[in-house]
């Protein structure tokens, strides 16, 4: 069952156009929101002892979570079209299991000429992968502590954030009851 909430805004995003905004909503299994205009991909490691860590790719503007841009109208509103491909990319196959654990939300009411996304909505899902797969692209391996120092400022950072501190979080509880 869907499971997000608002875990933070961003009043008159600086990205969009003037009087837009931005939303990240988060949760342990969320609803799949549409029109999507980008997908990305959570890869993590759960070290026994330590934090724990996510993949990260190298691109012009630093490094960034595994990304698939939903370039025509077809694809765009659904996240599959652009998800199966980004995994084979990232994996050599897409027979990895995933699913959202969030997604950015462009609110923009009234879009100017340089948006070319859908409105008033137009989201980027995030979806972690479920497998412990080694990715076979360039990157690197990221502890929560660096990403917290580091990479604050990525629209997804909120929901790397949540996602990791929760699940870490629940496997303290677990460790405590054993």
């Amino acid at each position: 069952m869907p499971d997000e909430h608002l875990i933070a805004t961003t009043p008159r995003a600086p990205w969009l156009p003037p009087g837009s905004s931005a939303e990240v909503w988060a949760g342990d299994d969320c609803a799949v929101a549409v029109p999507a205009i980008i997908v990305r991909l959570l890869l993590t490691k759960w070290p026994a002892y330590g934090d724990p860590r996510f993949f990260c790719v190298p691109t012009a503007k630093g490094l960034d979570l595994p990304t698939r841009l939903l370039g025509s109208d077809q694809e765009r509103g659904r996240p599959s079209a652009g998800l199966a491909p980004l995994l084979y990319d990232v994996f050599g196959g897409s027979e990895v299991v995933t699913r959202c654990v969030g997604y950015v939300r462009n609110v923009v009411p009234h879009p100017d000429m340089d948006y070319p996304h859908p409105t008033p909505w137009a989201h980027v899902p995030v979806f972690v992968a479920m497998d412990a797969v080694e990715p076979i692209v360039d990157g690197e391996w990221i502890t929560l502590e660096r990403g917290r120092r580091e990479l604050r400022p990525r629209h997804w950072w909120p929901i790397v954030d949540n996602h990791l501190t929760t699940a870490a979080d629940t496997q303290r509880s677990l460790d405590r009851l054993e």
